[in-house]
């Protein structure tokens, strides 16, 4: 065991940055659940270290991923398999001592290896073979059948979760566990003794689980502020599991499906979890559905919960904003137009403190509005989205070696909907290849006219007054829109524009042809969002266009770095081939997930 002490202060800052705008992450997606799919796995026992946030260093024992590799990791993968399949599990044993899996849950568990108290065991060197037939959907735990009190404790534990035949979308058999894919959730309780594990670690030649007294507390092999990182950064290598839970408000049009929050509780200790910000609908424990005794739902919200020692649970989650604490653009942009006066006078920030002069705050409680801080203060708001603690209610474990707040703790992440807006912050009229004459002139307004509202503010530019390629014979307006401060990491990507082409003297629409293009700073190329035959303002509209991921699959490829950091550029290129005309453009936005 190494320790080292650092500022709460600096870890937080480190995490919250991290968290928002850090290092691409090795998984496909940087949060919400990972499976390693089944139902055929290879398993090593092994060891190495975890990390802490308050800089110490924790020897541990896992089940690393051999097919893969065998690498270290905590907790070990996590297991997915379908309702029905036979599932075989071989684990290769790389301890010094003999070591086990038990599959509680599961029925009809055969074992190959020396038989134990619990299961077949894999000797030091050796190795042992689970086989059963995954039968009933829901959230497990895999751990060590073999001297548990120790070798669970060391970390030898992990999810199985068994997806419902037909419907990988279901939590159970029944559509009403139905949730929204994008928003699978898993957290993994578990609490560590770094004095025992510390004796393992030095081969002291006794282990005594009487003397434990938990310093750590961990979700998805991590402690609070690291759980809110990104699944796979770098500098976690053995702690791959983010537990950030993030969703967007419910719209039974736009987001009709909840989030699915599962719980399995691997640590020794029952832990009160409380999340903030609406309940919890427990839907299923130890993967069994709560049915009431003629089949009906029994399920029920919690505003916090004792998770016992080795259970699990199911839980579906909606965040409703029923007082329209909605602001802002993108609310605005999602039809939330009226927005209810809080309920109570929110101080100014000059009478606000905040600690270490950090805070999670945007400066404005409107769920996609931000506000004014005090200078100095460290926001790490990125369009005004809320945050919510979701922690252990009992404050000793909320805590990392006793220095709060750390441990068994996330965050709930509420973005607007439909997430960031970002509107131009500048434009330029561009010359257009081959030919690299000018390709129109300014006629009136700025960029500022391409925000909403909708209104009869226009951004106008006259086309050239001689016909110019690259089309034969055609006049031409081309210029570009440059959004700036849109988040290192974004994601989804969507652009809108409106405009429409008219004649010089008057308003009236003219027919022109039309292209939309975002600029891919690693290729310095246009990217084609869209072409059309404009005939009016209603036909030249664009609503959220998806921009395509690029080719080698990173929206980061249209935002800026360096010099040019945080910028998005979306042109408009329009040409007619019957005489001069002017571009008239109301509005051009770009919606995205923040990191």
């Amino acid at each position: 065991m190494r320790r080292a002490t650092r500022l709460l202060v600096l870890t937080l800052a480190l995490a919250g940055l991290h968290a928002l705008f850090g290092a691409a992450s090795v998984f496909a997606a940087p949060i919400g659940m990972v499976c390693t799919n089944g139902p055929n796995f290879t398993l090593g026992a092994t060891s190495g270290h975890i990390e802490t946030p308050d800089g110490n260093s924790v020897f541990m024992w896992g089940y690393a991923n051999d097919a893969a590799g065998g690498k270290y990791q905590n907790p070990g993968p996590v297991l997915c398999v379908n309702e029905g399949d036979v599932v075989h599990v071989t684990l290769n044993n790389h301890l010094l001592e003999s070591a086990s899996i038990v599959f509680p849950g599961q029925t009809d568990v055969t074992a190959t290896g020396s038989p134990g108290l619990f299961t077949g065991e894999a000797a030091p060197g050796g190795s042992a073979t689970y086989t059963f037939t995954a039968s009933q959907p829901g959230t497990y735990l895999y751990e060590s059948g073999t001297n548990p009190s120790k070798q669970v404790q060391m970390g030898l534990y992990g999810a199985l979760v068994v997806r419902p035949i037909g419907h990988p979308n279901w939590a159970y058999g029944s559509a009403r566990t139905e949730f929204d894919p994008k928003r699978e959730y898993l957290l993994v309780l578990h609490s560590i003794d770094p004095s025992l594990h510390h004796n393992v670690e030095i081969g002291a030649p006794t282990y005594d689980f009487s003397t434990f007294h938990a310093r750590y507390f961990t979700v998805t092999g991590r402690a609070f502020p690291d759980t809110i990182q990104n699944n796979g950064v770098p500098w976690l290598p053995n702690q791959p599991y983010g537990s950030l839970v993030r969703v967007k408000p419910y719209d039974s049009a736009a987001n009709p499906l909840p989030a699915l929050v599962r719980i399995a509780n691997a640590s020794s200790l029952n832990h009160p979890f409380h999340p903030h910000g609406f309940h919890l609908r427990t839907i299923a424990q130890d993967g069994r559905l709560l049915l009431t005794s003629g089949g009906g739902d029994a399920s029920t919200e919690h505003f916090g919960d004792v998770v016992p020692a080795g259970a699990t649970q199911d839980n579906l989650f909606f965040f409703k904003d029923v007082d329209k604490f909605c602001a802002g653009t993108a609310c605005t942009a999602a039809g939330v137009t009226t927005q209810k006066a809080l309920p109570v006078t929110i101080p100014s920030y000059q009478n606000l403190t905040f600690k270490d002069n950090v805070t999670w705050y945007g400066g404005n409680p409107y769920l996609g509005a931000k506000g004014t801080l005090p200078n100095l203060v460290v926001s790490y708001n990125v369009c005004g989205e809320f945050y919510f603690p979701w922690h252990s209610h009992a404050l000793n474990e909320f805590v990392n070696f006793d220095e709060g707040f750390g441990g068994l703790a996330t965050l709930l992440r509420v973005d607007p909907p439909p997430g960031c807006t970002a509107f131009p912050t500048a434009t330029k009229i561009i010359a257009t290849p081959p030919n690299l004459s000018v390709s129109g002139t300014l006629a009136g307004g700025s960029f500022a006219d391409l925000s909403e509202p909708d209104n009869l503010s226009y951004y106008v530019v006259n086309s050239t007054t001689v016909a110019t390629p690259p089309a034969v014979n055609s006049f031409k307006t081309d210029w570009y829109a440059t959004f700036s401060g849109v988040a290192i990491g974004a994601t989804n990507l969507k652009a809108s524009s409106r405009s429409y082409c008219s004649s010089t003297a008057s308003t009236t629409s003219l027919a022109c042809n039309q292209i939309l293009f975002i600029w891919n700073w690693r290729t310095s190329t246009w990217v084609q969002l869209d072409s059309r035959s404009v005939t009016s303002e209603a036909t030249g509209t664009i609503q959220d266009i998806a921009v395509p991921a690029s080719p080698v699959g990173k929206w980061s490829d249209y935002i800026g770095t360096g010099a040019s950091a945080g910028q998005v550029r979306v042109r408009i290129f329009d040409s007619r081939t019957a005489g001069a005309f002017r571009t008239r453009a109301n509005l051009m936005k770009l919606v995205y997930d923040a990191p």
